[in-house]
C-alpha cells in the first residue's frame, strides 16, 4: 500500500469537491441563461452566453482534473475580468438587469477564481498531494 492512500483514485471516482469550482459553474450556467428571463431587448445579450460557457468548462475541468486545475482558475478569472467589461464592450452597460448581472457574475468568477488558487496552493504548501495523479 503506498504512503497516500488518496493518492490512487479510480477515474470514474470523483475524488474533488470543491465549493469555488460549483460557484463557478453555477454563475456561468445563470449567465447562459439569464438572457431568457431578463426578457431584454438587447441583441448584444448573446455576448454573455460563450462566457457563460466559458465558466461552465473550466470551473468543470477545475473540478474534476487537478492537473489542470491552475491554468482552468486562471481562465475562470480572465473569463470574469472579460465579463465585467463585456456591457461597456457590448454596449450595454448602465443599470439595467443585463449590465447589472454581468458585473455580479464577472465579481464572482474572479473572486472564486482567487479562493480556489489559495485553497489549491494551501493544500500543497501544507505537503497535500494532487488526489488525481498519472499512472505510470
Amino acid at each position: 500500500m503506498s504512503a497516500h492512500p488518496a493518492v490512487h483514485v479510480p477515474w470514474g471516482a470523483v475524488a474533488r469537491r470543491h465549493w469555488e469550482d460549483w460557484l463557478s459553474i453555477l454563475a456561468g450556467l445563470y449567465l447562459v441563461l439569464s438572457p431568457l428571463w431578463l426578457q431584454t431587448q438587447q441583441p448584444r445579450a448573446i455576448w454573455l452566453v460563450p462566457f457563460g460557457v466559458v465558466l461552465i468548462v473550466f470551473g468543470a475541468w477545475s473540478e474534476f482534473r487537478e492537473r489542470a486545475s491552475a491554468f482552468a482558475e486562471g481562465m475562470v478569472a480572465l473569463a470574469g475580468a472579460f465579463i465585467i467589461a463585456s456591457p461597456w464592450i457590448g454596449g450595454f452597460a448602465g443599470l439595467n438587469a443585463l449590465a447589472i448581472s454581468a458585473w455580479a457574475v464577472g465579481a464572482v468568477a474572479i473572486v472564486m477564481a482567487i479562493f480556489e488558487t489559495i485553497s489549491r496552493r494551501r493544500r500543497v504548501v501544507e505537503g497535500g498531494q494532487p488526489i488525481r495523479t498519472p499512472r505510470h
